[in-house]
Protein backbone atom coordinates (compact mmCIF):
# COMPACT_ATOMS: atom_id res chain seq x y z
CA UNK A 1 0.00 0.00 0.00
CA UNK A 2 1.57 3.27 -0.47
CA UNK A 3 1.84 5.74 2.27
CA UNK A 4 -0.80 7.11 3.36
CA UNK A 5 1.11 10.15 4.42
CA UNK A 6 2.46 10.43 0.90
CA UNK A 7 -1.31 10.10 -0.39
CA UNK A 8 -2.33 13.13 1.66
CA UNK A 9 0.76 15.27 0.59
CA UNK A 10 0.14 14.65 -3.04
CA UNK A 11 -3.31 15.91 -2.58
CA UNK A 12 -2.52 18.85 -0.55
CA UNK A 13 -4.08 17.75 2.53
CA UNK A 14 -3.14 18.20 5.86
CA UNK A 15 -4.89 16.67 8.77
CA UNK A 16 -6.78 19.17 10.96
CA UNK A 17 -5.77 19.19 14.82
CA UNK A 18 -8.70 18.65 16.50
CA UNK A 19 -9.37 19.24 20.33
CA UNK A 20 -11.05 17.11 23.08
CA UNK A 21 -15.12 16.61 22.59
CA UNK A 22 -16.51 19.38 24.61
CA UNK A 23 -19.25 17.01 26.18
CA UNK A 24 -18.83 13.42 27.89
CA UNK A 25 -18.14 11.14 25.30
CA UNK A 26 -15.01 9.59 23.90
CA UNK A 27 -14.08 10.88 19.79
CA UNK A 28 -13.36 7.28 19.64
CA UNK A 29 -13.88 3.63 21.14
CA UNK A 30 -11.74 0.49 19.49
CA UNK A 31 -12.93 -2.60 21.01
CA UNK A 32 -11.01 -5.20 19.39
CA UNK A 33 -9.92 -4.86 15.72
CA UNK A 34 -12.94 -2.53 15.15
CA UNK A 35 -13.14 1.47 15.82
CA UNK A 36 -16.15 3.33 16.03
CA UNK A 37 -15.26 7.42 15.06
CA UNK A 38 -17.76 9.72 17.24
CA UNK A 39 -20.18 12.09 14.65
CA UNK A 40 -17.39 14.79 12.99
CA UNK A 41 -18.90 17.88 11.70
CA UNK A 42 -17.59 20.22 9.13
CA UNK A 43 -15.61 22.04 10.52
CA UNK A 44 -12.31 23.59 8.95
CA UNK A 45 -8.81 23.45 10.50
CA UNK A 46 -9.19 27.14 11.21
CA UNK A 47 -12.46 26.50 13.43
CA UNK A 48 -15.31 27.69 11.07
CA UNK A 49 -18.20 25.98 10.50
CA UNK A 50 -19.34 25.09 7.29
CA UNK A 51 -23.01 26.29 7.61
CA UNK A 52 -26.31 25.90 6.24
CA UNK A 53 -28.91 23.12 4.17
CA UNK A 54 -28.32 21.98 0.74
CA UNK A 55 -31.02 23.37 -1.34
CA UNK A 56 -31.59 26.49 0.55
CA UNK A 57 -28.73 28.63 1.19
CA UNK A 58 -25.77 26.11 0.52
CA UNK A 59 -25.39 24.72 -2.91
CA UNK A 60 -24.34 21.15 -3.72
CA UNK A 61 -21.09 21.64 -4.57
CA UNK A 62 -21.31 23.36 -0.39
CA UNK A 63 -21.98 20.16 0.48
CA UNK A 64 -19.30 18.13 -0.96
CA UNK A 65 -17.19 20.56 0.20
CA UNK A 66 -18.61 20.40 3.70
CA UNK A 67 -18.42 16.53 3.02
CA UNK A 68 -14.87 16.65 2.49
CA UNK A 69 -13.90 18.98 5.44
CA UNK A 70 -16.13 16.02 7.94
CA UNK A 71 -14.08 13.40 6.25
CA UNK A 72 -10.78 15.07 6.70
CA UNK A 73 -11.58 15.49 10.04
CA UNK A 74 -12.72 11.46 10.68
CA UNK A 75 -8.98 10.92 9.40
CA UNK A 76 -7.47 13.01 12.06
CA UNK A 77 -9.69 11.24 14.59
CA UNK A 78 -8.57 7.60 13.17
CA UNK A 79 -4.50 8.89 13.09
CA UNK A 80 -4.93 9.83 16.71
CA UNK A 81 -6.19 6.90 17.72
CA UNK A 82 -4.56 4.29 16.17
CA UNK A 83 -2.63 6.04 13.49
CA UNK A 84 -3.81 5.87 9.46
CA UNK A 85 -1.61 3.07 8.40
CA UNK A 86 -3.56 0.81 10.76
CA UNK A 87 -6.80 1.23 8.46
CA UNK A 88 -7.78 -2.33 7.46
CA UNK A 89 -11.10 -1.09 5.89
CA UNK A 90 -13.28 1.82 6.15
CA UNK A 91 -16.37 -0.57 6.36
CA UNK A 92 -19.70 1.82 7.23
CA UNK A 93 -19.80 5.23 7.14
CA UNK A 94 -23.29 7.18 7.98
CA UNK A 95 -23.33 10.98 6.83
CA UNK A 96 -26.17 13.24 7.75
CA UNK A 97 -26.88 16.19 5.15
CA UNK A 98 -28.99 19.26 6.56
CA UNK A 99 -31.11 19.62 3.90
CA UNK A 100 -34.16 22.07 2.31
CA UNK A 101 -37.53 19.80 2.39
CA UNK A 102 -37.38 18.99 -1.01
CA UNK A 103 -33.65 18.63 -1.41
CA UNK A 104 -33.40 14.53 -1.95
CA UNK A 105 -29.97 14.33 -3.74
CA UNK A 106 -27.54 13.43 -0.53
CA UNK A 107 -25.90 10.67 -1.86
CA UNK A 108 -24.24 13.19 -4.30
CA UNK A 109 -23.48 15.42 -1.18
CA UNK A 110 -21.59 11.97 0.69
CA UNK A 111 -19.28 11.20 -2.73
CA UNK A 112 -17.45 14.50 -1.42
CA UNK A 113 -16.60 12.32 1.57
CA UNK A 114 -16.30 8.99 -0.12
CA UNK A 115 -13.95 10.13 -2.83
CA UNK A 116 -11.76 11.39 -0.33
CA UNK A 117 -11.07 8.75 1.68
CA UNK A 118 -10.74 6.27 -1.24
CA UNK A 119 -8.77 8.94 -2.39
CA UNK A 120 -6.21 8.83 0.66
CA UNK A 121 -6.17 5.31 1.57
CA UNK A 122 -6.96 3.74 -1.47
CA UNK A 123 -8.67 0.37 -1.43
CA UNK A 124 -8.75 0.50 2.10
CA UNK A 125 -11.16 3.76 1.94
CA UNK A 126 -13.60 1.97 0.31
CA UNK A 127 -17.37 1.57 2.05
CA UNK A 128 -20.65 0.69 2.76
CA UNK A 129 -22.50 3.88 3.05
CA UNK A 130 -25.97 5.24 4.42
CA UNK A 131 -26.67 8.96 3.20
CA UNK A 132 -29.61 10.50 4.87
CA UNK A 133 -31.32 14.17 5.13
CA UNK A 134 -31.85 15.82 8.19
CA UNK A 135 -34.06 19.34 9.25
CA UNK A 136 -30.44 20.57 11.31
CA UNK A 137 -27.60 19.47 12.30
CA UNK A 138 -25.17 19.99 15.80
CA UNK A 139 -23.94 23.73 15.64
CA UNK A 140 -25.87 24.49 12.28
CA UNK A 141 -23.11 22.20 10.49
CA UNK A 142 -24.08 21.23 6.65
CA UNK A 143 -22.77 17.92 7.04
CA UNK A 144 -21.87 15.24 10.01
CA UNK A 145 -20.49 11.92 9.60
CA UNK A 146 -19.31 8.77 11.50
CA UNK A 147 -17.52 5.31 10.60
CA UNK A 148 -16.81 1.94 12.01
CA UNK A 149 -13.18 0.89 11.05
CA UNK A 150 -11.13 -2.30 10.86
CA UNK A 151 -7.69 -1.58 12.20
CA UNK A 152 -4.59 -3.55 12.67
CA UNK A 153 -2.93 -4.83 15.73
CA UNK A 154 -4.73 -5.19 19.03
CA UNK A 155 -5.76 -2.88 21.77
Amino acid sequence: MTDVRERLRALSLELPVLGAPKYSYEPTTRWGNLLWVSGQISRTASGEILRGRVGQDASLEDGRAAAETSALNLLARVDDAVGLENVEQILKLDIWVASAPDFTDQPSVAEGASQLLRSVLGDAGRHARTALPTHVLPQGALVELDATIAVRGEK
